[in-house]
């Protein structure tokens, strides 16, 4: 199977909604009976036997990262993570509870 390119306005795991500026690709492609999800602009990618769990995965990861990135300090991250946390901060129009 190819890769099959889909867009998302959101990004939703745990009540929480992460609400994007203009859409952003990923891709899903079927492969040796797994799933795999991949969000280059964020460097996300989930892997998984059934194709909705996998999906959630890509929410789960995002929301992670987010969470992990957005408040942190310069001094605290690699300036590849400095260059991710700024993108996602440029790209979250809004966080909002669910």
């Amino acid at each position: 199977m190819s890769d099959t390119s889909f867009k998302t306005s959101s990004f939703s795991f745990n009540n929480t909604s992460f609400i994007l500026k203009k859409p952003a690709t990923y891709s899903l492609k079927y492969q040796k009976d797994l799933w795999m999800y991949e969000c280059q602009r964020y460097g996300l990618h989930t892997f998984s036997e059934n194709k909705p769990e996998g999906l959630q995965q890509l929410d789960e990861e995002f929301a992670f990262l987010y969470d992990s990135l957005v408040h942190e300090p310069d001094d605290n991250l690699t300036q590849d993570a400095i260059e991710l946390r700024d993108l996602l901060k440029s790209d979250v129009l809004k966080v909002k509870k669910i």
